[in-house]
């Protein structure tokens, strides 16, 4: 089964829409995560620096940008521009999940858990959104 995988992320560049093709419709949202980034980072394999720059945006946590708040500058990683390692850009995604900083909605519903298990229809949407807190709480 072929899924579209779109990513937004508010004000600014987003990871491409990418087609992720899994062995059946029924899967968990863990494998779903792990099928999108890599194709992801595939799609963007050509222009690593570029690549890194995406994932950075969609996937950096809180605990990351208070870290870098207590350094008084707030930006994304400066890094080599070498191919990103897919099973870690998995594992960061994970742990972006697990703390809320995207939200995965498949046909307009929110999927909380990563162990939960979905079932994909054709030509229903699946949208990874970057979440963004508000100025003031």
């Amino acid at each position: 089964m072929r899924v579209e995988v779109r990513s937004r992320v508010p004000g600014g560049d987003r990871l491409p829409d990418v087609l992720v093709e899994l062995a059946q419709e029924q899967t968990t949202v863990r494998e779903l995560i792990r099928a999108a980034v890599a194709e992801q980072v595939r799609a963007w394999q050509a222009d690593g620096s570029r690549c890194r720059a995406l994932l950075d945006r969609q996937y950096l946590t809180d605990d990351d940008i208070r870290a870098q708040a207590a350094t008084g500058m707030i930006r994304l990683p400066d890094r080599e521009p070498v191919t990103p390692d897919v099973e870690a850009e998995v594992d960061r995604a994970w742990r972006a999940f697990e703390r809320g900083t995207f939200a995965l909605f498949i046909g307009g519903r929110q999927h909380d858990l990563l162990d939960e298990r979905i079932v994909l229809r054709l030509g229903e949407p699946v949208v990874f959104v970057r979440l963004t807190a508000l100025v003031g709480g």
